[in-house]
């Protein structure tokens, strides 16, 4: 009757130990996908693009006040005075409008528009 006993306590137990190890290997699938995404990330990290102190440009944003002439436009002033840290210059018009406090891209000849635009830290 011991016999019995044991064979069904080690039995009863064999579930468990079963779900144990599976939960086990999950957990250690997942650290070692962790790991490995990390890994990933800090190599993209470290070796992206490294600019240079000789190579690179301090430039500042600056703004000017430019009177507006007859037949000017958002457009025309624009293309005038973009820099090269605007994408397009749809981008350069949306920060002219953002600096004026522009609804709208209408615009008065005879009144003043503040202009952004970018310098070298020296040139200033």
């Amino acid at each position: 009757m011991n016999k019995s006993l044991i064979s069904n306590f080690n039995s009863n137990h064999e579930p468990i130990r079963n779900i144990t190890d599976r939960r086990m290997k999950k957990s250690i699938k997942w650290i070692g996908l962790s790991v490995l995404i990390i890994i990933i990330l800090l190599t993209a990290i470290f070796t992206g693009k490294t600019a240079t102190a000789k190579n690179e440009r301090h430039r500042v944003k600056q703004v000017a006040s430019v009177q507006i002439q007859k037949g000017d436009s958002l457009w025309t002033i624009a293309s005038r005075y973009m820099t090269e840290e605007y994408k397009d210059i749809n981008d350069y018009i949306e920060d002219i409008m953002i600096c004026n406090g522009l609804t709208s891209d209408k615009i008065h000849a005879g009144n003043y528009i503040i202009v952004p635009y970018y310098v070298d830290l020296s040139s200033n």
